[in-house]
């Protein structure tokens, strides 16, 4: 969506409200020679059809101003489909129903243009059960985006969304091969194997955020799909394994550096052990909601790993996921617990930074280069994995080094012995922080279980730590 979109609606609404306009001359005419009983049921009648013309014309003028909103806001720079659910909840409250009682009303935004998930369950709450079923057949995209939509209305609107992104990437993909083999110049020939490979890697990414939810107990949260980004980059997922809206406990993972979609089903695999480690009443979510910064964008300095650009674009998405998990329950609070991985635990800080996500009970950082001035929030719930030899986690790149910063909680990345006789698997380096069977994982586990009395702490001191503090005096 483009600002010129709603701007080309508006015009022609503009043209068909002149119109409807015209018909209440009509309604207002006089009508001579009406007399007796049936003229005062025929004046009756005019007079309600006066009414609802006018109710017509208000209900125009509205649709007309929130296009307009949406046209300022993408020439504004705000996401497309953020624009896109707030101008279709606004478009459905103009509206009113075959009784005409006034629509939901739509729930109200964000100073950033995003939709507020509280706003967004009592929208749907408001809804009947045809409405809901019609938008999750005809707008799956807008359904499934929706924070604070229940999980199963999620899954159900991406897995459609889904299955026809598929279905478009393989189209894509037939015309790019037919291309190609009728191209004989060298330039075309590059440009068309180029085409290929790209629709070739979205359809790999696609491939892989369906093989995520081929499982028992999966969920598709959420699905985002921007054919424009190179490599596939622009598919966006978040996956669960188990029932978000009703588990005791979640835990939401958000991954760093280099990463994408393509690795959902791995991540799904140790998340899932993850789960089985933290006990019954667990729910976990692989979150890839974000395009997290790649190695052919160190360079650039909206998009460098170098820079909080994609932290905290990604830290407002994440807040407003989190946020939504919250909105969607109808039963008792979970206990939530953020997961930030390497560049993840900027973008989760970013998240949980004042006037954040709220509802996070506790947020664990692993092998984070600094998250910041603030790393101790939720206070007295914020931990940290430092395994050793770990590089990322030594720079301080985006602050104190969690591991020595008051109100965080070192727990251990080391082997470890346990009374039972069960030996618990070391870390080493920058990854390997969630293999199962592992010290690093188990106590993670622990934290999002919520029996933090059961971790093993370690603030994860190494030689890395100790060199920086020499050159620091």
């Amino acid at each position: 969506m483009t600002p010129a979109t709603p701007a080309l609606a508006a015009v022609r609404l503009l043209a068909a409200r002149a119109d409807l306009a015209r018909l209440g001359d009509v309604l207002a005419g006089a009508v001579p020679d009406w007399r007796g009983a049936a003229a005062r049921e025929a004046q009756e009648a005019r007079a309600a059809l006066r009414r609802r013309h006018e109710d017509l014309l208000a209900d125009v003028d509205g649709v007309l101003a929130a296009l307009g909103v949406a046209t300022l806001a993408l020439a504004g720079g705000t996401p497309p489909a953020a624009v896109d659910a707030a101008l279709a909840l606004a478009l459905d409250a103009a509206g009113r129903d075959a009784t005409g009682r006034d629509a939901p009303h739509a729930p109200p935004t964000t100073p950033a243009g995003a939709v507020d998930p509280d706003g967004v369950a009592r929208w749907w709450a408001g809804l009947d059960p045809a409405a809901r079923a019609a938008l999750e057949r005809d707008r799956p995209a807008l359904v499934g985006g929706l924070d604070g939509l229940p999980a199963a209305v999620r899954d159900r609107a991406n897995r459609r969304l889904l299955a026809t992104e598929q279905g478009r990437a393989l189209a894509d993909e037939r015309a790019a091969r037919e291309r190609l083999a009728r191209v004989r110049d060298p330039i075309g020939l590059v440009t068309a194997a180029w085409e290929l490979r790209e629709v070739r890697a979205r359809l790999a990414r696609l491939s892989a955020v369906a093989a995520a939810v081929d499982g028992p107990g999966r969920a598709l949260l959420d699905l985002e799909v921007d054919p424009r980004r190179q490599d596939g980059e622009g598919v966006r997922a978040a996956v669960a394994q188990g029932d978000v809206d009703t588990a005791a406990h979640v835990g939401v993972f958000t991954p760093g550096f280099t990463t994408g979609v393509d690795e959902l089903p791995r991540r799904l695999e140790e998340l899932d052990a993850l789960a089985a480690s933290a006990g019954p009443g667990t729910a976990t979510v692989a979150w890839y909601g974000y395009d997290a910064p790649q190695v052919d964008e160190v360079a650039d300095p909206d998009r460098s790993v170098l820079g909080r650009g994609p932290a905290e674009e990604g830290g407002r998405r994440l807040a407003s996921f989190l946020d939504g998990l919250d909105a969607a329950r109808t039963g008792p609070d979970a206990h939530v617990t953020a997961v930030g991985h390497s560049y993840g635990s900027v973008v989760t800080a970013a998240a949980l930074a004042p006037g954040g996500a709220g509802g996070v009970d506790d947020v664990v950082y692993l092998g984070s280069p600094g998250v910041g001035p603030a790393p101790g929030r939720p206070p007295g719930h914020a931990w940290v994995v430092e395994a050793p030899g770990d590089p990322v986690a030594d720079t301080g790149w985006f602050g104190p080094d969690p591991n020595r910063a008051p109100g965080v909680t070192g727990l251990s990345a080391r082997e470890v012995a346990l009374p039972d006789g069960r030996v618990l698997a070391g870390s080493h380096g920058h990854v390997g922080y969630l293999t199962p069977g592992s010290t690093s994982a188990t106590n993670v586990g622990a934290v999002v279980g919520g029996r933090p009395q059961d971790a093993v702490l370690d603030r994860g001191v190494g030689a890395g730590d100790r060199l920086r503090r020499v050159f620091e005096r």
